[in-house]
């Protein structure tokens, strides 16, 4: 597995189109400023929330850690919860989907038919989505390729994205960042665009294909990529990158939330 600090020297050295960072992004000094926000000031609503990874608890933490108090949360759990009805459900259905207008999906488990079917007419019917797809996920770094408590390493959504009009391929480059927003992707994937799709979204590719936005009915969908961009590694060093990040979330959300849906 590539350590994080390989990968964030490499950034700088990704030979992608998009634009590197500039020197004065160069380094990742400490500063005393507290970080940047992930989540922008929104009305509080009701959010989903669902992943394979552990955003609720944090990374090795069982039912008796969080019994003995010892629970870390991620900073995107955290923050939603405390800002917004966050809903976490086992099952992605009408039910957990009622009075949500964004759903958030980082790098979920393998999804049934039934549930591709509900997420697909969430976003249809007027919903946001926010998802990080990974094709090659670096973290949690103690969790192995065949632990059955880790989570996904490669992204599951073929059958939606293909839906979509999208594939997600693996390009295998290492990192890079992102020269609008300065934010580290680690192993990202890229997004293809099928021909012959039987679904009716229209999506368009940005960032070296990093990025997708897509209509979908009357809702819209950013899907990334990436979903390592969120390792707490990187969110919680001080420096330019977790800044870079954690606004590149913020700002995703931002624009979701804003699209017109007439």
């Amino acid at each position: 597995m590539m350590r994080l600090g390989v990968a964030l020297a490499a950034a700088g050295l990704a030979a992608t189109a998009c634009a590197p960072a500039s020197s004065g992004q160069a380094g990742e000094t400490a500063h005393a400023e507290p970080p940047a926000p992930i989540l922008p000031s929104l009305p509080r609503q009701r959010i989903v929330l669902m992943s394979s990874l552990p955003l609720v608890y944090g990374a090795g933490v069982d039912m008796a850690g969080v019994i003995a108090g010892k629970a870390d949360p991620h900073p995107l759990h955290r923050a939603l919860a405390e800002a917004h009805d966050l809903v976490v459900p086992d099952i992605l259905d009408a039910a957990a989907f009622e009075g949500a207008r964004l759903a958030i999906l980082v790098q979920p488990r393998g999804l049934s038919p039934q549930e591709l079917v509900a997420l697909d007419g969430y976003v249809r019917q007027g919903g946001r989505l926010l998802l990080f797809a990974d094709p090659m996920l670096e973290w949690p770094h103690g969790a192995g390729l065949a632990d059955p408590a880790g989570p996904v390493r490669t992204s599951l959504l073929s059958p939606l994205l293909s839906h979509w009009g999208l594939e997600l391929l693996d390009p295998a480059i290492e990192s890079v960042r992102l020269g609008k927003s300065g934010a580290v992707l680690v192993h990202p994937g890229q997004f293809g665009v099928l021909r012959g799709r039987i679904g009716d979204a229209a999506c368009t590719l940005e960032s070296s294909a990093h990025l997708a936005r897509c209509r979908v009915g009357r809702g819209h969908a950013v899907l990334v990529a990436d979903a390592d961009l969120l390792d707490p590694a990187i969110l919680e060093k001080p420096g330019q990158t977790a800044r870079a990040n954690r606004l590149l979330v913020h700002d995703l959300i931002t624009g979701l939330v804003a699209e017109d849906t007439s």
